[in-house]
């Protein structure tokens, strides 16, 4: 949610809400598919393609780790010049 916050320094409760919002859309499609999924899967199978996908996706954090402060400067500098250009 930090991230959010610092990439939308302007709106920062805009940022909140909509991390919220994405949070508890995911919480609920997680929970209305997950009893199909061990259904249809069973629970090794299903519990595993879990896995995979958390497996899968984590390398993200290590990207956004890496180069997220980057971004951010990036970001910022260049609110600043359009700033500059408006005032």
């Amino acid at each position: 949610m930090a991230m959010c916050v610092d990439l939308y320094p302007s709106s920062p409760s805009t940022a909140t809400a909509a991390n919220n919002l994405v949070r508890c859309l995911l919480g609920a499609g997680g929970t209305a598919v997950i009893i199909q999924m061990i259904k249809a899967m069973g629970r090794g199978w299903c519990f595993t393609f879990v896995a995979a996908v958390v497996f899968i996706t984590s390398p993200m954090l290590w990207v956004i780790t890496k180069w997220g402060p980057k971004w951010r400067e990036e970001r910022r500098l260049r609110a600043m010049k359009q700033e500059e250009e408006k005032g």
